[in-house]
Formats: structure tokens, C-alpha cells, sequence
């Protein structure tokens, strides 16, 4: 086999909570994380001088710096293939920045095509250990579905799976780095019992509207105040009938939950020449293989 595309979906952050901290800095999470249907493209290639990469954003950088290539060359480290050499295509349509796990599902979605490209033999687990090296949502968007993730990422057990509902995405006209939301938390917003909360309903298989009450995100409390727009998202999918919303992971996107898909497309109708709106599905995984074989 010579080539590969992949399919890489976005992540949401159901739940997050802060639960301490490690001497390195490190926060300690537990969150329940979602796959959804919003994906990227990528396109692995076998080549003939090392990694390249390209990639249709024009803020996603295309060297050393970019995740991706980081992954592919910590999967050349990990099997000891010093020669491993692809040409990596990604076409974007996951929002940059925005607390999605774009990147980090097309760094998982490397791994996974390297794997099969270089008939490696890795199983998830070896996989997720790569990966964890290279981003904390790495792992979780190797394995996809409905998660409970803890520690850094490096935990990541499948719970019950979501009810289906039509997932509404806003992403304000700005960005935030993770590294500034985690900075700007304070001491109080440590601890939480969302987490645990949800996947107690899980299990007892309760609807959406009581999911949605336990829904709750421990860095909405560092992002909001330097992006006021999450809050006036949160409560415009309210007011328009979301059963709950939230900031996923350190922001600035925010989502809401409804029940029906007519009623989320009418959200994105009415706000979609204001913001990136978009309307996704639930998924239970975290990539899918569009094609493979020899070139095209």
C-alpha cells in the first residue's frame, strides 16, 4: 500500500474538570470527551525524502512545528523506522484554536495511517502511547466514541455512549492558547464533580435534558473574562432552545445540545453570517479510513 485518507473528527469536552495539579505543572483532568462528526481531511503518501507536509490553512504551519509531523517522526523514533517517509496532505475544516482537538485528531489520524502504511503492527495501546508524547487529546482521538480521559489524557476509558443529539459548534471570531487559559486559572476552580456526574448517568441511561444538567467546564472561568463572546453564545443557544451548552475544552468554541436537527440547522440559519456555525452529528470513533491502495 502506497497511500491512505483518513477522516479525522473533532472533540468536545462534555464535562472538564480540574483536579489538581503535579510538581512538574501539569494539570490533573477528568473530562468526558465526545467525538463529532466535524472532521479534517489527511492524506499520508509514502515518499522518498523524509517527512513533508501541506496543508490548506493558512495559520497551520507546514515544518517541525506543525503536530502531524511531530507525530510522524515520533512514530519513526517508536518503531526504530529511521526511514520512514510520507508526504502528508491535510485539507482543514475543524476550527483552528479553538478547543476542538483539531490538531490532535490529525496528529491520531498519522499514527493510525502510518501504521497501517508501514504494516507496523501497533495495537491502540502503543499507538495512544505515542501519541500522549506529542498532545494530552492524542490518545482519546485515537480511540474516539464517548471517553472518560484522566490524568494528563493518558487514561482514556470508554463509557456508555451519548444519546444521539444534534450538536450545534459556534466559534467566535477569536483564539485562545491553552497554555494562557491553564495560566490564568485560579485555585477555586480546582476540583468538581461533573465528570463523575455524567458518567454515573450514563450508566443509568438517563435522556439528554438531565445530561445536560451536570454539564460543566472548569476553564470557562479563565477563558470568558478575555472572551466575553462565550458567554453570549452559551446563552443565545439556550434562549433558542439547547438543552445545554458549554465551552469545550479551553475555548473559544462553544456547542449546544438539542434534540432535534431542524432546530439546531434553524440556530445556524439565524447566526451563521455572525460566526462559524456549524451543525454535527455524535460519533463513535474518532477517524475512519476514506480510501487506501496505491496511488491514485
Amino acid at each position: 500500500m502506497e497511500q491512505i485518507t483518513l477522516r479525522a473528527y473533532a472533540k468536545v469536552n462534555l464535562t472538564l474538570d480540574v483536579v489538581g495539579r503535579r510538581e512538574d505543572g501539569y494539570h490533573l483532568l477528568e473530562s468526558v470527551m465526545q467525538s463529532i462528526s466535524l472532521a479534517d481531511t489527511l492524506t499520508l503518501q509514502k515518499g522518498s525524502g523524509g517527512i513533508s507536509l501541506h496543508c490548506d490553512h493558512p495559520l497551520v504551519p507546514t515544518d517541525q512545528n506543525n503536530i502531524c509531523w511531530r507525530a510522524a517522526a515520533a512514530f519513526g523514533e517508536y518503531t526504530q523506522m529511521r526511514d520512514v517517509s510520507v508526504g502528508i496532505r491535510i485539507t482543514k475544516a475543524i476550527p483552528v484554536a479553538a478547543g476542538l482537538g483539531g490538531g490532535s485528531a490529525d496528529a491520531a489520524a498519522v499514527l493510525y495511517g502510518l501504521n497501517r502504511l508501514y504494516a507496523a503492527g501497533l495495537d491502540l495501546g502503543q499507538l495512544q502511547e505515542i501519541g500522549l508524547t506529542i498532545g494530552a487529546d492524542v490518545p482519546f482521538c485515537l480511540q474516539g466514541g464517548t471517553c472518560l480521559v484522566q490524568g494528563i489524557g493518558e487514561k482514556v476509558t470508554t463509557v456508555p455512549t451519548f444519546p444521539q443529539a444534534a450538536l450545534v459548534l459556534v466559534k467566535p471570531q477569536a483564539a485562545v492558547s491553552t497554555a494562557e487559559a491553564y495560566g490564568r486559572l485560579g485555585e477555586e476552580a480546582h476540583g468538581g464533580r461533573s465528570t463523575q456526574s455524567l458518567v454515573k448517568l450514563l450508566n443509568e441511561n438517563h435522556p439528554i435534558p438531565s445530561l445536560a444538567e451536570v454539564l460543566e467546564n472548569a476553564l470557562e472561568s479563565a477563558t470568558i473574562p478575555i472572551v466575553p463572546a462565550v458567554g453570549v453564545w452559551k446563552e443565545r443557544l439556550i434562549s433558542f432552545g439547547a438543552h445545554g451548552a458549554m465551552m469545550s475544552g479551553s475555548g473559544p468554541a462553544v456547542f449546544g445540545l438539542f434534540s432535534h436537527v431542524q432546530r439546531a440547522k434553524g440556530f445556524r440559519d439565524r447566526y451563521g453570517d455572525v460566526a462559524e456555525v456549524f451543525v454535527a452529528a455524535l460519533m463513535n470513533n474518532g477517524l475512519s479510513v476514506l480510501s487506501e491502495g496505491d496511488r491514485q
